[in-house]
Protein backbone atom coordinates (compact mmCIF):
# COMPACT_ATOMS: atom_id res chain seq x y z
CA UNK A 1 0.00 0.00 0.00
CA UNK A 2 1.58 3.35 -1.21
CA UNK A 3 1.88 5.91 1.10
CA UNK A 4 -0.48 9.03 0.29
CA UNK A 5 0.55 12.93 -0.33
CA UNK A 6 0.53 14.62 2.33
CA UNK A 7 2.27 17.39 0.92
CA UNK A 8 1.67 17.31 -2.88
CA UNK A 9 4.44 15.72 -4.71
CA UNK A 10 7.11 17.88 -7.68
CA UNK A 11 5.47 16.40 -10.63
CA UNK A 12 8.27 18.23 -13.02
CA UNK A 13 11.87 18.90 -11.91
CA UNK A 14 14.21 20.48 -13.85
CA UNK A 15 14.40 24.44 -13.80
CA UNK A 16 13.86 25.52 -9.92
CA UNK A 17 12.78 28.70 -9.76
CA UNK A 18 12.74 31.72 -7.42
CA UNK A 19 9.43 33.00 -6.70
CA UNK A 20 6.05 31.93 -9.10
CA UNK A 21 6.95 35.49 -10.58
CA UNK A 22 9.19 33.09 -12.93
CA UNK A 23 6.62 30.78 -13.57
CA UNK A 24 4.58 33.80 -15.01
CA UNK A 25 7.43 35.26 -17.29
CA UNK A 26 8.01 31.72 -18.67
CA UNK A 27 4.07 31.53 -19.64
CA UNK A 28 4.32 35.21 -21.17
CA UNK A 29 7.19 33.83 -23.66
CA UNK A 30 5.04 30.83 -24.76
CA UNK A 31 1.21 31.75 -24.43
CA UNK A 32 -0.02 32.52 -27.58
CA UNK A 33 -3.11 34.10 -26.09
CA UNK A 34 -0.58 36.67 -24.00
CA UNK A 35 1.41 37.55 -26.85
CA UNK A 36 -1.60 38.27 -29.21
CA UNK A 37 -3.43 39.99 -26.49
CA UNK A 38 0.22 42.40 -26.42
CA UNK A 39 0.49 42.69 -29.81
CA UNK A 40 -3.11 44.18 -30.03
CA UNK A 41 -2.13 46.44 -27.15
CA UNK A 42 0.51 47.75 -28.52
CA UNK A 43 -1.42 48.17 -32.18
CA UNK A 44 -3.80 49.67 -30.17
CA UNK A 45 -1.53 52.18 -28.36
CA UNK A 46 -0.19 53.75 -31.85
CA UNK A 47 -3.32 53.93 -33.17
CA UNK A 48 -4.90 55.98 -29.85
CA UNK A 49 -1.62 58.12 -30.29
CA UNK A 50 -2.11 58.82 -34.10
CA UNK A 51 -5.56 59.71 -33.90
CA UNK A 52 -4.74 62.29 -30.82
CA UNK A 53 -2.13 63.92 -32.87
CA UNK A 54 -4.09 63.62 -35.95
CA UNK A 55 -7.65 64.61 -33.83
CA UNK A 56 -8.83 68.15 -34.87
CA UNK A 57 -10.87 68.35 -32.14
CA UNK A 58 -12.54 67.69 -28.36
CA UNK A 59 -14.98 65.30 -30.43
CA UNK A 60 -12.25 63.85 -32.13
CA UNK A 61 -10.37 63.33 -29.20
CA UNK A 62 -13.05 61.63 -27.36
CA UNK A 63 -13.57 59.19 -30.19
CA UNK A 64 -10.15 58.23 -29.93
CA UNK A 65 -10.06 57.65 -26.19
CA UNK A 66 -12.99 55.74 -26.72
CA UNK A 67 -11.57 53.23 -28.72
CA UNK A 68 -8.31 53.19 -26.54
CA UNK A 69 -10.30 52.17 -23.83
CA UNK A 70 -12.19 49.31 -25.70
CA UNK A 71 -8.75 48.26 -26.31
CA UNK A 72 -7.78 48.30 -22.88
CA UNK A 73 -10.98 46.09 -22.38
CA UNK A 74 -9.67 43.46 -25.11
CA UNK A 75 -6.26 43.39 -23.15
CA UNK A 76 -7.83 42.76 -19.93
CA UNK A 77 -10.08 40.48 -20.59
CA UNK A 78 -7.26 38.22 -22.57
CA UNK A 79 -4.65 38.77 -19.98
CA UNK A 80 -7.30 37.10 -17.53
CA UNK A 81 -7.67 34.49 -20.31
CA UNK A 82 -3.83 33.54 -20.24
CA UNK A 83 -3.86 33.81 -16.29
CA UNK A 84 -6.87 31.05 -16.13
CA UNK A 85 -4.98 28.96 -18.64
CA UNK A 86 -1.52 29.51 -16.68
CA UNK A 87 -3.62 28.09 -13.17
CA UNK A 88 -5.94 25.83 -15.06
CA UNK A 89 -2.39 24.19 -16.08
CA UNK A 90 -0.45 24.54 -13.16
CA UNK A 91 -2.92 23.51 -10.13
CA UNK A 92 -4.46 21.63 -12.68
CA UNK A 93 -1.89 19.08 -12.84
CA UNK A 94 -1.26 18.40 -9.29
CA UNK A 95 -5.49 17.85 -9.24
CA UNK A 96 -5.16 15.86 -12.36
CA UNK A 97 -2.56 13.55 -10.20
CA UNK A 98 -4.73 13.18 -6.87
CA UNK A 99 -7.84 12.45 -9.41
CA UNK A 100 -5.56 9.61 -10.99
CA UNK A 101 -5.16 7.93 -7.39
CA UNK A 102 -8.63 8.50 -6.04
CA UNK A 103 -9.05 6.26 -9.64
CA UNK A 104 -6.69 3.98 -8.74
CA UNK A 105 -8.26 3.29 -5.33
CA UNK A 106 -11.48 3.01 -6.82
CA UNK A 107 -10.50 0.62 -9.27
CA UNK A 108 -8.83 -1.56 -6.40
CA UNK A 109 -12.07 -1.39 -4.65
CA UNK A 110 -14.10 -2.56 -7.32
CA UNK A 111 -11.51 -5.32 -7.53
CA UNK A 112 -11.92 -6.55 -4.25
CA UNK A 113 -15.82 -6.29 -4.64
CA UNK A 114 -15.85 -8.57 -7.81
CA UNK A 115 -13.28 -11.04 -6.60
CA UNK A 116 -15.22 -11.28 -3.75
CA UNK A 117 -18.44 -11.73 -5.31
CA UNK A 118 -17.03 -14.48 -7.38
CA UNK A 119 -16.12 -16.35 -4.29
CA UNK A 120 -19.59 -15.92 -3.42
CA UNK A 121 -21.49 -17.11 -6.17
CA UNK A 122 -18.37 -19.76 -7.02
CA UNK A 123 -19.78 -21.20 -3.22
CA UNK A 124 -23.54 -20.46 -4.43
CA UNK A 125 -24.00 -17.55 -1.54
CA UNK A 126 -24.78 -14.64 -3.82
CA UNK A 127 -27.00 -14.74 -7.50
CA UNK A 128 -25.48 -14.04 -10.80
CA UNK A 129 -26.61 -10.64 -11.09
CA UNK A 130 -24.76 -9.81 -7.93
CA UNK A 131 -21.30 -10.50 -9.67
CA UNK A 132 -22.23 -9.19 -12.78
CA UNK A 133 -23.13 -6.06 -10.97
CA UNK A 134 -19.68 -6.14 -9.40
CA UNK A 135 -17.93 -6.76 -12.93
CA UNK A 136 -19.72 -3.38 -14.40
CA UNK A 137 -18.40 -1.76 -11.46
CA UNK A 138 -14.82 -2.97 -11.79
CA UNK A 139 -14.78 -2.54 -15.92
CA UNK A 140 -16.63 1.20 -15.32
CA UNK A 141 -13.53 1.69 -12.64
CA UNK A 142 -11.01 0.79 -14.84
CA UNK A 143 -12.68 3.32 -17.77
CA UNK A 144 -12.51 5.67 -15.22
CA UNK A 145 -8.54 5.20 -14.42
CA UNK A 146 -8.05 5.25 -17.76
CA UNK A 147 -9.61 8.64 -18.82
CA UNK A 148 -8.06 10.04 -15.21
CA UNK A 149 -4.59 9.23 -16.60
CA UNK A 150 -5.30 10.93 -20.28
CA UNK A 151 -6.71 14.11 -18.54
CA UNK A 152 -2.75 13.99 -16.61
CA UNK A 153 -1.12 13.41 -19.48
CA UNK A 154 -2.85 16.06 -21.80
CA UNK A 155 -2.56 18.88 -18.42
CA UNK A 156 1.14 17.86 -18.58
CA UNK A 157 1.29 18.34 -22.04
CA UNK A 158 -0.22 21.79 -21.84
CA UNK A 159 1.69 22.94 -18.98
CA UNK A 160 5.21 22.25 -20.92
CA UNK A 161 4.11 24.16 -24.21
CA UNK A 162 2.85 27.18 -21.93
CA UNK A 163 6.16 27.20 -20.12
CA UNK A 164 8.38 25.85 -22.60
CA UNK A 165 10.34 23.84 -20.15
CA UNK A 166 9.59 21.37 -17.25
CA UNK A 167 9.30 23.24 -14.13
CA UNK A 168 9.05 22.31 -10.12
CA UNK A 169 4.98 22.46 -9.57
CA UNK A 170 4.84 22.77 -5.76
CA UNK A 171 1.31 22.78 -3.63
CA UNK A 172 -0.80 25.14 -3.90
CA UNK A 173 -3.00 24.17 -1.45
CA UNK A 174 -0.79 26.43 0.96
CA UNK A 175 -1.19 29.97 -0.78
CA UNK A 176 -1.55 33.13 1.17
CA UNK A 177 -5.71 33.89 1.38
CA UNK A 178 -5.15 36.87 3.56
CA UNK A 179 -4.44 39.80 0.67
CA UNK A 180 -6.53 42.84 0.76
CA UNK A 181 -9.18 43.23 -1.94
CA UNK A 182 -10.16 46.40 -3.51
CA UNK A 183 -13.04 47.86 -2.94
CA UNK A 184 -16.10 48.06 -4.85
CA UNK A 185 -15.96 51.48 -5.46
CA UNK A 186 -12.06 51.70 -6.23
CA UNK A 187 -13.40 48.70 -9.16
CA UNK A 188 -16.19 51.24 -10.65
CA UNK A 189 -13.99 54.43 -10.36
CA UNK A 190 -11.50 51.94 -12.73
CA UNK A 191 -14.04 50.28 -14.51
CA UNK A 192 -13.65 50.43 -18.31
CA UNK A 193 -16.96 49.89 -18.95
CA UNK A 194 -18.05 53.21 -16.75
CA UNK A 195 -15.77 55.54 -18.35
CA UNK A 196 -16.79 54.18 -22.40
CA UNK A 197 -20.10 54.87 -20.98
CA UNK A 198 -19.45 58.27 -19.94
CA UNK A 199 -17.68 59.11 -23.32
CA UNK A 200 -20.56 58.01 -25.00
CA UNK A 201 -22.56 60.63 -23.00
CA UNK A 202 -19.77 63.55 -23.40
CA UNK A 203 -19.92 62.69 -27.41
CA UNK A 204 -23.93 63.17 -27.50
CA UNK A 205 -24.02 66.00 -25.31
CA UNK A 206 -21.16 67.76 -27.74
CA UNK A 207 -23.63 66.09 -30.94
CA UNK A 208 -26.33 67.87 -29.18
CA UNK A 209 -24.67 71.07 -28.16
CA UNK A 210 -23.44 71.81 -31.24
CA UNK A 211 -26.45 71.88 -33.17
CA UNK A 212 -26.89 75.39 -35.16
CA UNK A 213 -30.25 75.93 -36.97
CA UNK A 214 -30.99 72.05 -36.86
CA UNK A 215 -34.24 70.82 -38.06
CA UNK A 216 -36.79 69.43 -35.59
CA UNK A 217 -36.14 65.51 -36.82
CA UNK A 218 -32.21 66.30 -35.99
CA UNK A 219 -32.94 67.87 -33.02
CA UNK A 220 -35.21 64.89 -31.42
CA UNK A 221 -32.90 62.72 -33.22
CA UNK A 222 -29.69 64.16 -31.00
CA UNK A 223 -31.96 64.20 -28.03
CA UNK A 224 -32.63 60.82 -28.07
CA UNK A 225 -29.49 59.45 -28.75
CA UNK A 226 -28.20 62.05 -25.27
CA UNK A 227 -30.85 59.69 -23.13
CA UNK A 228 -30.06 56.85 -24.44
CA UNK A 229 -26.56 57.41 -23.57
CA UNK A 230 -27.46 58.60 -20.23
CA UNK A 231 -29.31 55.95 -19.25
CA UNK A 232 -26.97 53.22 -20.95
CA UNK A 233 -24.16 54.93 -18.30
CA UNK A 234 -26.86 54.57 -15.52
CA UNK A 235 -27.96 50.56 -15.85
CA UNK A 236 -23.44 50.08 -17.01
CA UNK A 237 -23.06 52.17 -13.55
CA UNK A 238 -25.78 49.59 -11.39
CA UNK A 239 -24.72 46.62 -13.81
CA UNK A 240 -20.98 46.85 -12.82
CA UNK A 241 -21.61 47.88 -9.09
CA UNK A 242 -23.59 44.62 -8.83
CA UNK A 243 -21.10 42.33 -11.06
CA UNK A 244 -18.78 44.13 -8.68
CA UNK A 245 -20.30 43.13 -5.25
CA UNK A 246 -20.80 40.02 -6.50
CA UNK A 247 -17.61 38.75 -7.44
CA UNK A 248 -15.75 40.19 -3.70
CA UNK A 249 -18.78 38.49 -1.75
CA UNK A 250 -17.32 35.13 -3.92
CA UNK A 251 -13.94 35.95 -3.40
CA UNK A 252 -14.48 36.92 0.45
CA UNK A 253 -16.79 33.78 0.60
CA UNK A 254 -13.51 31.27 -1.01
CA UNK A 255 -11.27 32.48 1.64
CA UNK A 256 -13.68 31.01 4.36
CA UNK A 257 -14.34 27.66 2.19
CA UNK A 258 -10.60 27.53 1.83
CA UNK A 259 -9.74 28.05 5.24
CA UNK A 260 -12.64 24.84 6.50
CA UNK A 261 -11.24 22.57 3.43
CA UNK A 262 -7.71 23.42 5.23
CA UNK A 263 -9.11 22.19 8.34
CA UNK A 264 -11.39 19.30 6.20
CA UNK A 265 -8.37 17.87 5.03
CA UNK A 266 -6.46 18.06 8.26
CA UNK A 267 -9.62 15.69 9.69
CA UNK A 268 -9.36 13.39 6.33
CA UNK A 269 -5.12 13.06 7.15
CA UNK A 270 -5.80 12.29 10.70
CA UNK A 271 -8.89 9.49 9.44
CA UNK A 272 -6.28 8.21 7.12
CA UNK A 273 -2.88 7.76 9.83
CA UNK A 274 -5.73 6.04 11.64
CA UNK A 275 -7.17 3.62 9.39
CA UNK A 276 -3.37 2.67 8.15
CA UNK A 277 -2.18 2.20 11.99
CA UNK A 278 -6.00 0.24 12.51
CA UNK A 279 -4.66 -2.41 8.88
CA UNK A 280 -1.10 -3.18 9.83
CA UNK A 281 -2.66 -4.26 13.64
CA UNK A 282 -5.37 -5.92 11.24
CA UNK A 283 -8.87 -4.37 13.08
CA UNK A 284 -9.43 -2.83 9.63
CA UNK A 285 -9.65 -3.84 5.58
CA UNK A 286 -7.41 -3.20 3.20
CA UNK A 287 -10.94 -1.87 1.26
CA UNK A 288 -11.34 0.66 4.81
CA UNK A 289 -7.90 2.01 4.36
CA UNK A 290 -8.50 2.67 0.40
CA UNK A 291 -11.57 4.62 1.28
CA UNK A 292 -9.70 6.53 4.10
CA UNK A 293 -6.93 7.19 1.61
CA UNK A 294 -9.40 8.61 -1.25
CA UNK A 295 -11.08 10.84 1.24
CA UNK A 296 -7.94 12.08 1.94
CA UNK A 297 -6.96 12.42 -1.71
CA UNK A 298 -10.31 14.11 -2.81
CA UNK A 299 -9.90 16.80 0.31
CA UNK A 300 -6.75 17.90 -0.96
CA UNK A 301 -8.49 17.84 -4.89
CA UNK A 302 -10.99 20.14 -3.50
CA UNK A 303 -8.89 22.19 -1.34
CA UNK A 304 -7.09 22.81 -4.67
CA UNK A 305 -10.24 23.66 -6.76
CA UNK A 306 -11.24 26.62 -3.99
CA UNK A 307 -7.44 27.89 -4.25
CA UNK A 308 -7.93 27.82 -8.21
CA UNK A 309 -10.95 29.82 -8.23
CA UNK A 310 -9.74 32.35 -5.70
CA UNK A 311 -6.58 33.28 -7.40
CA UNK A 312 -8.69 33.39 -10.33
CA UNK A 313 -11.05 35.56 -8.65
CA UNK A 314 -8.04 37.42 -7.67
CA UNK A 315 -6.41 38.53 -10.51
CA UNK A 316 -9.53 39.44 -12.29
CA UNK A 317 -9.65 41.97 -9.64
CA UNK A 318 -6.47 43.40 -9.50
CA UNK A 319 -6.72 43.94 -13.55
CA UNK A 320 -10.19 45.70 -13.33
CA UNK A 321 -9.16 48.17 -10.59
CA UNK A 322 -5.56 48.97 -12.13
CA UNK A 323 -3.60 47.50 -9.66
CA UNK A 324 -0.13 45.33 -9.44
CA UNK A 325 -1.25 41.77 -9.97
CA UNK A 326 1.69 39.92 -10.79
CA UNK A 327 3.62 41.06 -8.00
CA UNK A 328 0.44 39.99 -5.34
CA UNK A 329 0.01 36.88 -7.16
CA UNK A 330 3.98 36.29 -6.22
CA UNK A 331 3.49 37.19 -2.68
CA UNK A 332 0.63 34.82 -2.39
CA UNK A 333 2.49 31.57 -3.37
CA UNK A 334 5.03 33.08 -1.01
CA UNK A 335 7.65 32.24 -2.61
Amino acid sequence: MRKTLVTVAVLFVVFVYASFNDVIELAKQNSTTYMKAVLNFDQAKNDYDKAMIEAKNKRQQLVAERSWLQAQQTYNQSLKNFLNELLDSYIGLVENDLQVQIAENKLKIAEIDFQENQDLYNKGVVALQDLQSASSTRLQSEASLEEAKLSLEQVKQDLLILLGEEVQVVDASTVNIDVKLPTADQLITESLAVQIAQIDVQVAQMDYDSLINPSQYTKDKCERTLKIAQNALKETQNSVKKSYQSLLLATENLKKYIQAQRETVSVAKSQFDSAENNYKVGVASEKDLLNAESNYLMAQKNLLGYVKSFLKNLCSLYIDAGLEWQQTLDQVFGR
